[in-house]
């Protein structure tokens, strides 16, 4: 039986596979001069989400705040997202999803949707509500993971013995 690292270590090249298809996605999105990966990324926080600080999504994504603040300029300039002045300070920006960026997102989600259902055209229902389970899980301990590594030593084993 193989180690609880070694069965990790097997999860590498289909998480390889998963991430280049999403720099293929990157690709074709600049040549198109399409809204990126991670624009749509940040556009379906806001939407699903609903407001936020532009602080706050940087934090979410384990990014630094000058990466998320270009791709929020580009959405904003594209009229997909809009900015008001937060009510608790009024020279914060909370950000939020326009008609427009909504009825974006749902056009990309379906098209994805639709790809999906032909990619995957041989699983059966089951085995589709098994994978999004599994890969929702999946990615909530490695949004936990980076925020502990990004935290420190100290603070991770504080928050363990939680």
């Amino acid at each position: 039986m193989a180690s609880h690292t070694e069965a990790c270590g097997q999860l590498l090249g289909p998480l390889r596979n998963l991430l280049g298809f999403r720099q293929t996605a990157l690709q074709r999105a600049q040549q198109s001069n399409d809204l990126t990966v991670s624009g749509t990324g940040l556009l379906a926080e806001l939407v699903h989400g609903g407001e936020s600080r532009a602080s706050d999504l940087a934090h979410d994504r384990v990014v630094d705040a000058s990466v998320v603040s270009r791709q929020l300029g580009h959405l904003e300039q594209e009229g997909l997202i809009e900015r008001r002045p937060a009510p608790e300070d009024r020279r914060a920006s909370l950000l939020r999803a326009t008609d427009r960026g909504r009825e974006v997102l749902a056009e990309r989600e379906e098209e994805k949707a639709r790809w999906l259902s032909h990619a995957l055209r041989d699983w059966d229902d089951e085995e589709l509500v098994e994978l999004a389970e599994l890969l929702r899980a999946l990615s909530c301990d490695l949004i936990e993971a980076s925020r502990e590594a990004l935290a420190g030593p100290d603070e991770a084993i504080e928050e363990g013995n939680r």
